[in-house]
């Protein structure tokens, strides 16, 4: 009884960082239906399961990656499966333990594999984007 209640003392008192995720996935995709033709499509919101709990801030950007199924046809072995990058979500609004986003612009489906859905569905997986990803890109253009 004693180490149950001082487990409960420490997740309590415990920062919420130590239990931080940095990923999740897309858990509901919506769109607000168009009364008329005449109106614009509005764009899709993606909600995911990660929030403020998880320190996710309104205005953070969300890596959607696809898990592709590679069939091993030279040996008929077992199936491998690729992990791609598909695009990214930028945070619109944050709740405790899941927010909502939109697609990032600028998304260029040429340079994808050959996709069944080349939008975003659900169960893709998301990633918050971090400060490391961004500098290595940038570290490796320079000369």
């Amino acid at each position: 009884m004693k180490a149950f209640i001082l487990i409960i003392l420490i997740m309590n008192l415990a920062p919420s960082s130590l239990f931080a995720r940095e990923g999740g996935s897309i858990i509901q995709v919506q769109r607000k239906i168009r009364m008329s033709d005449a109106e614009p499509l509005a764009p899709k919101e993606y909600f995911v399961d990660i929030g403020s709990r998880d320190g996710l801030k309104a205005g953070e950007s969300l890596e959607v990656y696809r898990s592709l199924p590679v069939i091993n046809g030279q040996a008929g072995g077992p199936w491998h499966l690729m992990r791609v990058k598909i695009g990214d979500l930028r945070v619109a609004y944050v709740g405790e333990t899941s927010a909502l986003a939109r697609e990032e612009d600028g998304r260029d489906l040429a340079s994808l594999p050959p996709l069944e859905y080349q939008t975003f569905m659900l169960g893709d997986e998301v990633a918050r984007r971090t400060e490391s990803k961004t500098d290595s890109k940038t570290d490796s253009n320079k000369p």
